[in-house]
C-alpha cells in the first residue's frame, strides 16, 4: 500500500465519521424539533433524515466518482446540488 493510497484511506474515513456524527446531531434536533410543533410520533422519525440522506448520498457519491477519475463536466452539476442541500440543511 503506497503513501497515497494511505491518505486516501484516511481522508475517506475522516469524512465517514463526520457524516455519520453530522446525521446523527441533524437527526436529533430535527426529531426534536418535529416532536415540539405536533409532528406524530411516528412520522417525526422518518421526516428528520431526509436531506441529511441527500446530503449523505450526494458527498459519497461525488466521492465514489472523483476517485475513480470522473471528469469535472459529470461532478459539477453533483457538487451544485450538494451546495444547495447543504444550503437547506443550515437554514
Amino acid at each position: 500500500m503506497g503513501s497515497s493510497d494511505g491518505v486516501t484511506r484516511f481522508v475517506t474515513t475522516m469524512m465517514g465519521i463526520v457524516i455519520g456524527l453530522t446525521f446523527l446531531f441533524g437527526f436529533g434536533n430535527v426529531l426534536a424539533l418535529a416532536l415540539r410543533i405536533g409532528v406524530p410520533a411516528y412520522v417525526a422519525p422518518l421526516v428528520a433524515p431526509a436531506l441529511d440522506l441527500t446530503v449523505l448520498g450526494l458527498l459519497v457519491g461525488t466521492r465514489h466518482l472523483a476517485m475513480h477519475g470522473a471528469p469535472e463536466t459529470v461532478l459539477r452539476p453533483a457538487r451544485r446540488l450538494l451546495l444547495a442541500a447543504s444550503t437547506a440543511t443550515l437554514a
